[in-house]
């Protein structure tokens, strides 16, 4: 049996043994100290690799002006393309003529071409439509080249026209018809020189005690007008108050039944107590209306004060009344409608109608 230490010395070198790959460089230590430099080296841009080639402009380019596209040859792909091209377009459009277009549309030869140019315009455009329609298509349009051309103006024709730019009469004047009378009297108002305002005269006290004077007669004539017109209203009142003073007594009497429900009932009231007096205000009433034109003020307060009394006794017991009677309710009718009429007319002029009032103060003069 061999011996373990032969088979030990036998084994080839262990494989962590340090070894070295072939052909590799070896490093020495002056090539370590140039690398590990304490400044390192500073690049400078132009420095070059030894042993690095230098690239010429001429190897590349024939010219140096010239591009790499334009030096490059044309490929066979490139050649087919402008080939197929060509094909395609063709020649150049020829240009386009209307006159030739318009001639093959109405089928002209040469002849008719020329008589169709000879012709004015509104027997070109007869021509045409006439044509069109013995073609069946859509007249076309008269190119401008086949219109007839304007005759140029001849020396005598151009003269005429200047003597009679020269001697054309002169327009007249607009002038409107309808005028703003007020714009044009304002305008003739701005035009004018101004005037300095009159000096304010100064009145003397014997002038404005006579302008007092005047006024204050001016103002009683007037006043006076308006008693006159009183005086004529009193004189209505007196006849339309007498009027209802009788209307008013007829019908609060015992001619008409007035109210005689009540009274066969033998009901009492205020009612009956009012109608009972009301013969007295119907008096009053008849009596202040044929006093009125006497200029007393006095007694226009109390022929107004009587007035409203009379109106008022109308309402009430006047409506009650009417409602209960039986009978005679036409007459009765017409009589409270003429009674609170002539009450209620008086009342109010005496209270409002102010040549009443001036009637008192001056009288009918």
């Amino acid at each position: 049996m061999p011996d373990l230490d032969d088979m030990l010395d036998e084994l080839e070198e262990p494989v962590y043994q340090e070894t070295e790959k072939k052909g590799a460089p070896k490093i020495d230590a002056a090539d370590l100290e140039g690398l590990l430099d304490d400044e390192p080296a500073v690049w400078t841009g132009n420095d070059q690799k030894r042993g690095a080639p230098v690239l010429d402009t001429q190897n590349l380019l024939d010219e140096p002006e010239q591009t790499w596209q334009e030096q490059k040859p044309a490929s066979v792909n490139d050649a087919l393309l402008n080939a197929a091209e060509e094909d395609l377009l063709g020649e150049e459009p020829a240009a386009y003529d209307p006159v030739e277009e318009f001639c093959q549309k109405l089928q002209f030869d040469e002849n008719l071409k020329q008589a169709f140019l000879n012709l004015d315009a509104e027997k070109q455009m007869q021509v045409v439509r006439m044509r069109a329609d013995a073609l069946g298509i859509p007249a076309p349009m008269i190119p401008n080249e086949m219109r007839p051309k304007a005759p140029a103006p001849t020396q005598e024709d151009s003269a005429g026209e200047d003597s009679m730019l020269e001697e054309a009469p002169e327009t007249e004047e607009y002038v409107p018809q309808f005028k703003d009378e007020d714009l044009e009297r304002a305008k003739r108002e701005a035009a004018m020189p101004r005037k300095e305002p009159l000096p304010q005269m100064e009145l003397s006290d014997e002038e404005k005690q006579a302008n007092r004077r005047r006024m204050a007669q001016e103002r009683e004539e007037r006043e006076r007008e308006q008693a006159r017109k009183g005086f004529k209203t009193l004189i209505v009142l007196t006849i339309v108050g007498v009027i209802g003073a009788v209307a008013f007594c007829l019908f609060f009497s015992e001619l008409f039944g007035l109210g005689n429900k009540l009274v066969e009932s033998g009901e009492g009231g205020i009612a009956i107590t009012l109608k009972g007096i009301a013969g007295y205000v119907g008096a009053a009433f008849g009596i202040g209306s044929l006093l009125l034109a006497a200029p007393v003020p006095a007694l226009k307060g109390l022929c107004k004060l009587i007035d409203i009394v009379a109106f008022v006794m109308m309402l009430f017991p006047g409506i009650p009344l009417l409602i209960q009677t039986e009978g005679g309710g036409a007459v009765l009718g017409l009589l409270y409608a003429v009674a609170i009429l002539s009450c209620g007319y008086s009342a109010v002029s005496l209270i409002t109608n102010d040549n009443i009032e001036k009637y008192n103060k001056y009288g009918n003069v």
